[in-house]
């Protein structure tokens, strides 16, 4: 690809624009290539010269003439043995993979990554790294193997949505019109068994569908349903939550262990994975105005707190109680953060028992 490209897909999976030291890399890289003798890289509006960039020198620290750098990259003959035509093989993949906005399994970058929650409360993770990438919904666990953004998943998305709505929605223009979509980009992630199209909001919120797009089929006559079963918002895992745990219940008997990513991936002892999306007591007792009924706030408080004084613990203040958006479970973090007591809402005694942080 060429210069404008590459920071053209530099800047769809960064949100930002490459600085100069990241153009250069790029170029020494070979994932572009430049546009007649010079190419141009603009830093914050600034530009600047490849011609003119001071290169650093590996093998010292120092700095080296930039011109007599760029002759020994490009311009220096030398005889291509074995390894050399299997290094430019791979170049070549890398470069055509980037084309393509293959991410690689990296996070990179991406605002994809992190939990990701439903106005059903059905939760969703994307877990990105470097190896072994996976994609949590609910109960289910499956092998990110590819994940790719850009013109052909854009392509391939409207040819979908002209299939399934009968030829009535052509474009994602006319997807965004008819549901009041605002999309920035389309990534397509597709898992071992299955594929997923994001298609990330301006706002940062994320419509998610199926490959084969089943809601639109489903639920798309109804905005208000098809709204509130896509379109999924970032959710924070409150830090207090995370690390190893022991649970034990309302008896102290001890049911086994578990530990809790910071995406909110309950992992246990008997191999089950589950979601959890913790909401704090605030948020979850805001009214249908968006509005916080203090009195409200400070009537459910205190009946947790009668309950936890009961059974020997208190909460701090109401900012140690959340509520478990996937149940009818209060979970107040008492004992400076080494337990998590867990309260019933749908019974006279609240208490359920409680989790007890492990050291690692």
């Amino acid at each position: 690809m060429n210069r404008k490209e590459w920071i053209e897909y530099f800047e769809a999976i960064n949100n930002r624009k490459p600085t100069i030291q990241e153009c250069q890399q790029a170029l020494l890289n070979g994932e572009f290539v430049i546009e007649g003798k010079q190419a141009t890289f603009s830093n914050n509006g600034n530009s600047v010269t490849e011609g003119a960039m001071p290169l650093p020198n590996q093998m010292t620290g120092q700095m080296v003439n930039p011109a007599y750098s760029q002759q020994m990259v490009f311009v220096k003959k030398k005889k291509f043995g074995k390894k050399t035509f299997i290094g430019l093989g791979i170049a070549l993949f890398l470069v055509v993979a980037t084309s393509l906005g293959l991410f690689l399994f990296s996070s990179k970058g991406t605002n994809l990554g992190g939990l990701w929650v439903n106005g059903n409360n059905d939760g969703l993770v994307y877990d990105l790294k470097e190896k072994n990438s996976k994609l949590f919904t609910g109960y289910r666990e499956d092998n990110i193997k590819e994940v790719t953004l850009g013109k052909k998943v854009r392509q391939e998305f409207e040819r979908s949505i002209k299939a399934v709505s009968d030829s009535k929605l052509k474009s994602i223009a006319d997807f965004d019109k008819k549901y009041q979509f605002h999309t920035k980009e389309i990534i397509l992630v597709k898992t071992e068994r299955y594929g997923y199209y994001n298609l990330v909001q301006k706002d940062g919120t994320n419509v998610i569908l199926d490959i084969g797009l089943s809601e639109v089929f489903s639920h798309g006559s109804n905005t208000k349903e098809f709204k509130k079963r896509c379109l999924f918002y970032k959710a924070e895992v409150p830090k207090a939550f995370v690390g190893n745990w022991k649970k034990f219940d309302e008896d102290d008997d001890a049911e086994g262990k578990a530990t809790i990513s910071e995406n909110g991936v309950i992992s246990t002892d008997s191999d089950d994975t589950d979601i959890l999306i913790a909401k704090p007591l605030r948020e979850y007792l805001v009214n249908k105005s968006g509005k916080v009924d203090n009195d409200k706030v400070q009537k459910a408080f205190d009946k947790i707190q009668k309950s936890l004084k009961s059974h020997g613990y208190q909460a701090k203040s109401v900012n140690d109680i959340y509520h478990d958006e996937r149940s009818s479970y209060y979970l107040a973090v008492v004992d400076g953060g080494k337990r998590i007591v867990i309260l019933e809402d749908s019974y006279g005694d609240l208490y359920s028992g409680y989790i007890e942080r492990e050291d690692k």
